[in-house]
C-alpha cells in the first residue's frame, strides 16, 4: 500500500467514525421525537417543567369548583391559561385534579409539538429559558433532513474505504469496529445527563434521547455482525488459498519425470548384389 493510499484510508476512517456517530446521535434524535414516542415519554417530564414555569397545576385548583360545577351540565370543559388550551372531557376532570392535569398535558405536549415557531432553530434557544421547542415538529424535520444528509456522506466514505482498502475483508473489520465504539458512546448516555444541574432541562434532553440505549444497542449487535462477517470471509480465503497450495503441490508429486526417447541410430540400405548372368550349364550325359 503506498504512503498516499495510507493517508487517504485514515482520513477517510476518521471521517467515517464522526459520521457514525453523528448518524447515530441524529437517528436518535429523530426516534426519540416521533409524536407517538413523545406522548409516551414526555407526559412526566412535560409535566414537571410546565408546572415550574407556568404553574398549571395550581390555577387547576383555584379553578376545580368551577370545573365541578360546569360538568354537571355539560360535557367538556375547555380550559384556557396562558398560551395553552385543553380540552378535558367531563368524565375526567370529575376524577379529580390530577387527572385534568395529566390530560391536559396531553394536550399541551399536541400544542407544543405542532406549535408554529417563527425564530430559526438556533435563535429559538434565545426566546425562552426552557427550550420547550425542542419537543416539536421543528426539531424533528430539522433533525430528519440532517440525518439523510449524514446517510449519504457515510455511504460516500464507505464506498472510498472499499477502493483504498487492497483486502475488502480488512475493510468489514475495520467498519464493524467502528460501529461498535460509535454505539458504546450512547449506551450510558442517560447518565451523562444526570450530570447537568438544571434538572428539568437535563429531563428535557432525556427525552431526546429516550431511544438512545434502544438504537445503540442495535448498533453494536450490527458492528459484531460485520466483523464476524469479515472474519469468516477471511478465513475462507485463507482456506481456499491453502487448500489450493496443497492441491498443487499434490499435483507436482504426481507428474512422473518425462523420458526423451533415445534417437534412432541411421541405418543405411544395403545395396542389392545384381544376380550373377551366367547360365549354368547343364551337363550332357
Amino acid at each position: 500500500m503506498s504512503v498516499v493510499r495510507g493517508i487517504l484510508l485514515v482520513i477517510v476512517t476518521v471521517l467515517l467514525f464522526l459520521s457514525f456517530v453523528a448518524g447515530i446521535l441524529f437517528l436518535t434524535l429523530s426516534l426519540s421525537l416521533n409524536y407517538d414516542n413523545l406522548q409516551k415519554e414526555a407526559t412526566s417530564t412535560i409535566k414537571s417543567a410546565i408546572q415550574e414555569q407556568y404553574n398549571l397545576a395550581q390555577e387547576i385548583e383555584n379553578q376545580y369548583p368551577l370545573i365541578e360545577l360546569y360538568c354537571k351540565e355539560n360535557a367538556d370543559y375547555v380550559f384556557s391559561y396562558e398560551e395553552f388550551t385543553i380540552d378535558v372531557p367531563c368524565n375526567v376532570a370529575l376524577q379529580g385534579t390530577d387527572a385534568i392535569l395529566d390530560e391536559g398535558i396531553r394536550d399541551v405536549v399536541h400544542s407544543i409539538y405542532y406549535k408554529e415557531y417563527d425564530c430559526s432553530f438556533l435563535d429559538c434557544f434565545k426566546n425562552s429559558e426552557i427550550p420547550l421547542f425542542l419537543v416539536s415538529q421543528k426539531s424533528y424535520n430539522f433533525i430528519t433532513s440532517e440525518l439523510y444528509l449524514l446517510l449519504a456522506i457515510s455511504l460516500i466514505l464507505l464506498v472510498a474505504m472499499f477502493f483504498l482498502y487492497e483486502k475488502k475483508t480488512n475493510m468489514l473489520i475495520v467498519t464493524g469496529i467502528l460501529l461498535m465504539i460509535s454505539s458504546l458512546l450512547f449506551i450510558k448516555l442517560d447518565a451523562l445527563l444526570l450530570v447537568i444541574s438544571n434538572k428539568t432541562i437535563s429531563k428535557i434532553l432525556g427525552i431526546f434521547f429516550s431511544k438512545a440505549y434502544f438504537l445503540a444497542l442495535r448498533v453494536l449487535i450490527a458492528g459484531i455482525i460485520v466483523i464476524i462477517i469479515g472474519i469468516i470471509l477471511k478465513i475462507f480465503k485463507a482456506g481456499f488459498f491453502i487448500h489450493n497450495t496443497i492441491s498443487k503441490l499434490k499435483k507436482k508429486k504426481e507428474i512422473k519425470p518425462e523420458i526423451k526417447p533415445q534417437p534412432k541410430s541411421e541405418i543405411k540400405p544395403q545395396s542389392k548384389q545384381p544376380k550373377s548372368t551366367k547360365k549354368i550349364k547343364s551337363k550332357s550325359k
